[in-house]
């Protein structure tokens, strides 16, 4: 079970990681392609960024439960076992807050899409930029600890 569970917790936070740098990546390819009028611009957050915070939360969760179930691991020392459930319930709670604090207002900003944007909407997107690094942070620091190998000290 223990096996299974650190299996869960590896995959998972690795997956979210990879996944979340390529959103990001291609985000900002996106908002700099010159090409890409005001309109569709609006149009791409309001495709990918629903994607976005259904699957980070979900493999964020998954690789919480996994790395609490995966108590006892001879591979996952209970110090790193603690910083991983921390981080990633630190990312969770990041994700919330983003989601419904500031991305649902930035959601409403740019619907219908092509409209004028209000002065506050940088403030916004600033603050989710913020939000979503330091949640990709913790995320960073919970499948390094997951997946270290364990020392012959540990």
């Amino acid at each position: 079970m223990s096996r299974a569970a650190l299996f869960l917790a590896r995959f998972c936070s690795s997956g979210w990681m990879g996944a979340a740098s390529l959103f990001v990546i291609v985000g900002i390819l996106e908002v700099t392609q010159s090409s890409f009028d005001s309109t569709t611009k609006d149009i791409l957050v309001t495709i990918r960024f629903p994607s976005f915070y259904r699957l980070g939360p979900t493999l964020l969760f998954l690789a919480w439960l996994g790395a609490c179930a995966s108590k006892s691991h001879p591979e996952l020392p209970d110090r790193r076992r603690a910083i991983a459930i921390f981080s990633l319930l630190t990312a969770i709670i990041l994700m919330i807050v983003d989601y419904n604090w500031v991305y649902s207002p930035l959601l409403a900003m740019v619907t219908p899409a092509g409209q004028s944007k209000p002065a506050i909407f940088v403030t916004y997107h600033q603050a989710s930029k913020y939000i979503n690094l330091t949640g990709l942070v913790f995320t960073l620091i919970a499948a390094v600890v997951l997946n270290w190998p364990r020392g012959e000290k540990e």
